[in-house]
């Protein structure tokens, strides 16, 4: 039986990591007071976490069939993340932007357009071509179409918004930005990774 690579074990650690933090934290969750924020964190949380898992299943079960399906799940619920981290940030910088109907709308509409892409994709491959390859581990292959990377760069595009409301916030009651700068390096870290492995 072939051993699996150190960069492999590492990945399932990390989304390991992922989905145990996350979940790990809900509960704190309820000693948040004002309630948008409480439901923006939560809800952030729980698809971060859910995201954790697609991808730890991607990497873990046996069949190309039912990796294919996990990295399906991972795709909707990583983009489901953007709506609790928008939601989140307007709530607790002040903003009411998350409670507008015509807003809310617009957002679930494009959520909904996308996932349709992204499940219907055995049918056109307009977002990703997947292929079972054997060395130097037998793992599912995706290369993604252009399709991903307009959709992954919006994604990112709605994720500095929040960055931006928060740094604003930060800005304005002059506290230390240095830990949103921290944290805004890591959340780029998986698109530099993206890139590099379509590279």
């Amino acid at each position: 039986m072939l051993s699996m690579p150190s960069s492999y074990s590492a990945y399932v650690f990390a989304f390991a990591a992922v989905a145990v933090v996350c979940f790990g934290m809900l509960p704190r969750t309820r000693h948040i007071q004002h309630e948008d924020t409480r439901r923006g964190l939560f809800w952030l949380l729980v698809t971060s976490g859910g995201w954790g898992v697609a991808h730890l299943g991607y990497l873990l079960v046996p069949t190309a069939g039912l990796r294919y399906a996990f990295y399906v799940v991972g795709l909707v619920v990583g983009l489901s993340s953007v709506g609790p981290w928008l939601y989140f940030c307007a709530a607790y910088t002040g903003r009411s932007v998350h409670r507008d109907p015509t807003v809310q709308r617009i957002a679930v509409g494009v959520f909904l357009a996308v996932v349709a892409v992204k499940v219907s994709n055995p049918l056109h491959q307009w977002y990703f071509v997947a292929e079972l390859v054997e060395t130097p581990f037998t793992y599912l292959r995706i290369d993604h179409r252009p399709l991903h990377w307009v959709v992954m760069g919006l994604a990112y595009a709605l994720a500095f918004v929040g960055f931006f409301m928060l740094f604003e916030l930060f800005e304005r009651v002059n506290s230390d930005t240095r830990p949103l700068f921290v944290l805004l390096g890591l959340t780029g870290l998986p698109v530099v990774f993206d890139v590099y492995g379509a590279v």
